[in-house]
């Protein structure tokens, strides 16, 4: 049952920059009375008992409550469409936290799951620059914010989060969802990426 899977990650929630859950782990309220962010993973390298994952995509959409940590989480998933049957139901598994790692934490919180969906995810990464659109279904794009004396990104360190504790500070330049009777504009609104391994 071992696994792995490694790369990059985006993501773009309807908080203002910063949102208030990255700079309280969690346990304190958002902006919002809900929040709406995808988690979009690129997979440079992994694997689950042998099915290779490399280069496939996959999407998590969360709609969660004010105070995250709470649970009660509604969750849609994204599949790449390129992936084979075994590959699906190893991404499959290794999201829904049935094998352990950090989905499995993640998966305590979910309170219901809205469906699982194979589509064409199209990942795009130019530096900082990222972007995931699900045609007719999502399109994200986001953008750092960086000190305006030195060009350097802005980060947060040293927080709770599934993909690491230091996370540089995005803005999005769209960021729309309309799927599962759910749909949201985050566009202008906080985001994040950053390189990110996990196991189990």
């Amino acid at each position: 049952m071992a696994w792995s899977i490694e790369g990059e990650y985006m993501e773009n929630c309807n908080c203002e920059i910063l949102c208030p859950c990255i700079t309280s782990s969690m346990a304190g309220p958002a902006d919002n009375e809900r929040c709406y962010v995808p988690l979009a993973m690129h997979i440079e390298k992994g694997e689950k008992d042998g099915v290779a994952l490399d280069g496939l995509n996959a999407i998590m959409v969360v709609d969660a409550p004010q105070v995250m940590g709470e649970g009660g989480w509604r969750v849609a998933v994204y599949l790449d469409e390129r992936a084979d049957e075994s590959q699906q139901a190893a991404l499959g598994e290794i999201l829904s936290g049935a094998v352990g790692g950090v989905p499995s934490v993640l998966a305590g919180l979910v309170g219901e799951q809205l469906g699982v969906r194979v589509v064409p995810i199209n990942y795009t990464s130019d530096g900082a620059h990222k972007r995931v659109e699900v045609p007719g279904i999502m399109d994200f794009e986001i953008e750092p914010v960086r000190n305006p004396e030195t060009g350097e990104v802005l980060e947060v360190t040293n927080t709770i989060h599934p993909m690491g504790s230091n996370l540089p500070i995005a803005k999005s330049i769209r960021g729309t969802f309309d799927d599962f009777g759910l749909s949201f504009d985050n566009t202008g609104k906080n985001g994040h990426y950053r390189e990110f391994a996990w196991s189990g």
